[in-house]
């Protein structure tokens, strides 16, 4: 009985070939490697995009803010301006149903406007009327200064007689008052 024994095998057949299994996974590995490269550079490129947005978006709000202040500047230098002088705008627009009715209208600075009717049996009651209420503001304050502007650029139409007695009030009242100036004479078309 001794002797039925097999013999182990040679070590070198027991060893498994491990070479074509090394190559199979270098080129995994280099393919793994491969694609990690190629999303890392993507990753690079749309990081690179982002920082470019970003830079740009500061830049908009840098000169956006720029804007806002320059803004606020003017706004407070407009909300001060009134005291140093006072802006009147005065124009007359007649209905577009009935061209016999018309208003005139008139504004202080940034003050609500005041608005005379005017039709034929009133023309001159309301002129004068508009010429006392410039004349108030005048005299409220004579050392300040006042400018008057016929404001012929609305939307409403202005008939070519209410532009003229416009402008006729107002060459009377710097032939008057030393403190006024006269802004947007000029005639307006229909």
């Amino acid at each position: 009985m001794g002797k039925d024994r097999k013999k182990p095998k040679s070590l070198g057949r027991l060893l498994i070939d491990l070479t074509p299994l090394l190559d199979v996974v270098f080129i995994v590995l280099i393919v793994v490697l491969a694609g990690q490269d190629n999303y890392s550079t993507e990753a690079d490129r749309k990081y690179a995009e982002a920082e470019q947005y970003v830079k740009e978006v500061n830049a908009s709000m840098e000169e956006i803010g720029a804007e806002n202040s320059v803004l606020t500047e003017q706004m407070s230098a407009y909300s001060s301006i009134n005291e140093y002088f006072n802006v009147v705008t005065v124009y007359a627009a007649y209905s577009t149903e009935n061209r016999k009715l018309r208003t005139i209208y008139i504004k202080v600075n940034t003050e609500d406007t005041v608005t005379i009717n005017l039709n034929p049996s009133n023309a001159s009651a309301a002129w004068l009327e508009c010429r006392n209420y410039i004349e108030e503001l005048i005299k409220k304050d004579e050392s300040l200064p006042m400018i008057l502007s016929l404001d012929s650029n609305r939307d409403e139409k202005m008939l070519y007689r209410d532009e003229m007695s416009i402008n006729e009030l107002f060459m009377d009242l710097t032939g008057k008052y030393k403190n006024l100036n006269i802004r947007n004479m000029g005639s307006v078309s229909n």
